[in-house]
């Protein structure tokens, strides 16, 4: 017997879309003059739950977008990559991101994964 994974679908969207709304106003509130270790840990456990959740759900646009971003803010929180104002709107941009993919699914919309893909690697880019 198999289980309609299509009915836990919108528990699902709006579980990211919480985290979501958490990280952004994590992300808005951090100052950068005083590195705090427990926002940023608590940001990229957002971003790790996202990446979990899709992948459970074969998101994997999602949650290989998500993988990403937790990556960065590992490093960021490991102090490999800096918490400076460049830093963070890309990562408040790559929150709006997803959104707009979560959004897109909610919708029965398609994702386009090579774009993700294209916008993942300029994060990568952007994030030093």
């Amino acid at each position: 017997m198999s289980v309609d994974m299509t009915q836990f679908h919108a528990e699902l969207f709006e579980e990211c879309l919480g985290y979501l709304d958490a990280m952004k106003t994590d992300l808005e509130s951090i100052d950068l003059n005083a590195f705090d270790a427990e926002k940023m840990a608590t940001i990229k456990r957002g971003a790790h739950t996202i990446k979990g959740d899709c992948a459970m759900f074969e998101f994997t646009t999602v949650s290989d977008y998500a993988k990403i971003m937790e990556v960065l803010l590992n490093q960021m929180l490991e102090k490999h990559k800096e918490t400076n104002t460049a830093n963070i709107q890309a990562m408040l941009e790559a929150v709006a991101y997803v959104r707009t993919m979560i959004t897109t699914l909610q919708n029965k919309g398609e994702l386009d994964a090579q774009a993700a893909a294209t916008h993942g690697a300029r994060l990568q880019e952007i994030i030093v």
